[in-house]
């Protein structure tokens, strides 16, 4: 991933997880956007909803190189960035949503977004799938599901 190698990684993952629109800029200043473009776009959305000065711009490039790649949730993403999407926000963490794709049938729980075994809960059935290679694309592939349920990604609070 070129300049997104260990801490920096390590802190963008961490701003997206607590959506932290501030802290997730900085860590994107100076370093390009394409291998990490579903985490740059959660801070970039988050940073736009806390009025981060410069998030405009960011949110702008982000969304042009979302459309660019085109790869699984770039336009559910780019779509977010531009404005309304008509989703409902759904605290859920797309990793996990990945991961029960990648395993097989679970449920995500539409109150709270957490992803649970089928038989712990009840919930929308996320289907098993053949994801694509790499943590960012498979962060997307999980976007696009969500999307065609209803749902956009937005932070989740204690």
């Amino acid at each position: 991933m070129g300049d997104w190698e260990g801490e920096a990684l390590a802190r963008l993952r961490a701003a997206a997880h607590l959506g932290d629109g501030a802290g997730g800029c900085e860590v994107l200043r100076g370093r390009p956007l394409r291998p990490v473009l579903q985490y740059a776009g959660d801070v970039i959305t988050a940073a736009l909803a806390q009025g981060v000065p410069g998030a405009e711009a960011l949110a702008r490039e982000c969304a042009d190189e979302l459309r660019r790649r085109g790869g699984p949730g770039d336009a559910e993403l780019a779509a977010e960035l531009e404005g309304d999407t008509g989703l409902t926000g759904l605290p859920v963490d797309l990793g996990a949503v990945a991961a029960a794709m990648d395993e097989g049938f679970h449920v995500l729980d539409v109150e709270r977004g957490d992803v649970l075994a089928v038989d712990e809960g009840e919930g929308l059935l996320i289907p098993p799938a053949v994801l694509p290679e790499g943590e960012d694309a498979r962060r997307g592939a999980a976007r696009e599901w969500l999307a065609r349920q209803g749902y956009r990604v937005v932070p989740r609070v204690l």
